[in-house]
């Protein structure tokens, strides 16, 4: 019987190709939640995760399987070295205040009231909601 390396090579080859599959979805999820983390514009996410993927491939020793390193210079790096390929974005970052508008300035919401104004407004809607029991006593 003749022994074959064929077989062995073909599948050390597939579980090569495996391992780099593997090794990229993982470094693609830990991206995307460090991209979430620090609030990267969700249509910059697949961009960061390919960055990083690539990044992790060729720095090897920097990558952790076992757990996600949080750290905002990964974003600034990939920034420095890809931002200006994004023209429509100024920054990677999601910086929309939550805010309402009305809040700023006087283009809507509710006025401001004294303390004054809104204690006579509660005894007001007690006055009508409860009938005589909270009529004033000064006649």
């Amino acid at each position: 019987m003749i022994d074959n390396p064929q077989p062995d090579k073909v599948i050390a080859e597939k579980d090569q190709i495996h391992l780099q599959r593997n090794f990229e979805d993982l470094c693609k999820t830990q991206a995307i939640e460090i991209a979430k983390h620090y609030k990267v514009l969700p249509g910059l996410h697949d961009d960061f995760a390919e960055w990083y993927h690539d990044y992790m491939s060729q720095n090897t020793h920097l990558f952790e399987h076992d757990c996600v390193n949080l750290d905002d210079a990964y974003i600034k790096d990939w920034w420095e070295s890809e931002g200006e390929c994004f023209d429509d974005y100024d920054s990677p970052y999601d910086m929309i205040d939550p805010t309402p508008q009305y809040l700023y300035d006087d283009t809507g919401g509710e006025p401001l009231i004294s303390a004054e104004e809104r204690n006579r407004n509660s005894l007001d809607s007690k006055r009508d909601s409860h009938g005589h029991r909270y009529y004033s006593t000064n006649w």
